[in-house]
């Protein structure tokens, strides 16, 4: 079997000062042999003993994303950070920040106690996985259907064109199932019978279609003692356990509300997969992916469906650590057109109790938690950057791009509880760049509605001039908010104005309208304040 606690599953990055006598000893089944400098797929066991050796290379957003978050509920887990008493959790959060590493002892103990529960092909407890698709669901689906960055049924082969019935290595299956969970998009699956309840449709998974962001510290430990939330934020309010530590499997038509995060960041899947393995070859030749709770129209008792859509509704209600979350409308979502430096402002605000506002905005845990960190603790820490996850998606099984990106900043030097003067500079450079955006596209649309014959018309350069726009303005944003220097976002609207309507502005209809919308640019009106004057009378 193919036990993911035990089996090479993980690519690690280690250091290039990382120990080698160290490296041998915490991560023995490495493959190829850890080494410093070299990236080895490791098993999860030994990842989590040897963290501070390294920092993750996964070569996929979505894994990436949904693997960090597998890691921080092991490390909850294991470390005993899942504590209700913000006091105690305290200490023992300074205990593990002193000691730099978790202790191999403790890994080894939690292993051998759950290993069972770990193998991913397991005929009972396949890991994460829901062994009761096999006679509740059809016939299964070619192995492609996990993989999504394959083409498979009517999807889009965008990424990779690998046949769909190519079987799949069992490492590339435990990414895949942990990506689903997270990922997996709304739609038909197979069709799932159970307690009387058939039907094909899923939703869409907690994180479709949402951006993610984490710590990088160079330094997977620090990483996810950073990434375990403060009890404060989110509060432990019963038994905090995995799935793999549960008894017994998920009731589909019972959803378990969240408590703690824990069952945040793990059990609130709501789609269920199960693979199928070639015992000759140990590949993955085939999978069911459905609905793990269904959608409430496909109840027909009318208590029922009511029940399944209020628990349905608190389980998305619970708030992901990671994400930027919203007062209204939810997490910020994925555009692979929106700059970084659009939503760093978001990221370093912190929202303050009480505040009601409309556009008031939560920063992930772990920027809270940075923020109440004293001087001396940052500066045995290192520089702690942030990195983005996320993709481009539709709810439905439409992936865009995927996109990977790193500030290059330190996050605690602009954070607004600690450094509001900073926190505001980013507010207001921020504003300048989307005020200069703002302008540019109403250049361009202008010229193009004084041009066209027909004013319903959409204006053909909008879309890519303002895609290199926000492209150029990222080094000028993190300069500026570095040294207060001006960005000259204006200036550089004025170029790329200049550079889309150039061939347009040479002739005779385009010259007059392109020059007079280049007005709104080079000689902005600026709003006046009037005073009404009285004349006193005598």
């Amino acid at each position: 079997m193919f036990n993911v606690m035990m089996s090479p599953c993980v690519p690690m990055k280690w250091h290039h000062d990382a120990d080698r006598t160290e490296l041998a000893r915490l991560a023995p089944g490495a493959l190829p042999a850890a080494a410093p400098g070299l990236t080895t797929l490791t098993p999860l066991g030994e990842m989590l003993a040897a963290a501070h050796l390294g920092t993750l290379d996964i070569p996929n957003v979505a894994v990436s994303s949904a693997l960090r978050r597998l890691l921080v509920a092991l490390f909850i887990r294991i470390s005993g950070l899942d504590i209700a008493d913000p006091d105690a959790w305290d200490d023992r959060w300074d205990e593990l920040f002193r000691q730099g590493h978790l202790d191999p002892a403790e890994v080894d103990a939690y292993n051998t106690k759950w290993a069972h529960r770990f193998n991913l092909d397991d005929p009972e407890r396949p890991f994460l996985q829901d062994p009761r698709l096999s006679t509740e669901c059809g016939d299964p689906a070619p192995p492609a259907k996990l993989v999504m960055t394959r083409a498979s049924g009517n999807n889009q082969p965008w990424l990779d064109r690998t046949p769909q019935a190519a079987p799949v290595t069992p490492h590339e299956a435990f990414w895949w199932v942990l990506a689903w969970r997270q990922y997996g998009p709304c739609g038909l699956g197979a069709n799932r019978s159970h307690n009387g309840v058939t039907h094909k449709s899923m939703a869409a998974a907690p994180l479709r279609s949402a951006i993610s962001w984490h710590p990088e510290s160079g330094n997977e430990f620090t990483n996810l003692l950073l990434s375990a939330p403060h009890p404060t934020d989110i509060p432990v309010t019963g038994p905090d356990l995995p799935e793999w530590e549960q008894v017994a499997l998920p009731d589909p038509l019972r959803p378990e509300l969240p408590t703690g995060p824990v069952s945040r960041l793990i059990n609130r899947a709501v789609h269920a997969t199960l693979t199928r393995t070639d015992p000759t070859t140990g590949q993955i030749t085939a999978v069911w992916a459905a609905w793990r709770t269904p959608v409430p129209s496909a109840l027909k008792d009318a208590g029922a469906k009511k029940a399944l859509e209020v628990a349905s509704e608190a389980v998305t209600a619970a708030e992901d650590p990671f994400l930027i979350n919203r007062a209204k409308g939810g997490p910020v979502r994925a555009n692979h057109a929106r700059a970084l430096v659009r939503d760093f402002d978001s990221l370093v605000h912190i929202r303050r109790p009480g505040d009601t506002t409309s556009s008031a905005t939560t920063p992930p845990a772990w920027i809270r938690l940075l923020d109440t960190l004293p001087a001396e603790a940052l500066d045995h820490l290192g520089p702690i950057r942030a990195r983005a996850l996320a993709c481009h998606q539709d709810k439905q099984e439409k992936e865009e791009i995927w996109f990977e990106q790193v500030t290059p900043v330190v996050v605690a030097d602009y954070t607004s509880g600690r450094h509001p003067e900073m926190a505001a500079r980013v507010t207001s450079t921020r504003q300048a760049a989307e005020e200069s955006a703002k302008a540019l596209a109403a250049a361009l649309r202008s010229a193009w509605n004084a041009m066209s014959p027909d004013p319903r018309s959409e204006c053909p350069w909008i879309h890519d001039t303002l895609a290199v726009y926000w492209d150029r303005t990222g080094s000028r944003f993190w300069q500026a908010i570095s040294d207060g220097t001006d960005p000259q976002l204006r200036s550089l609207a004025i170029t790329l104005y200049d550079d889309a309507t150039r061939a347009d502005a040479a002739t005779p209809a385009g010259l007059i309208p392109i020059a007079h919308a280049r007005a709104i640019l080079t000689h902005p009106k600026t709003r006046r304040s009037t005073k009404r004057s009285t004349k006193k009378t005598t």
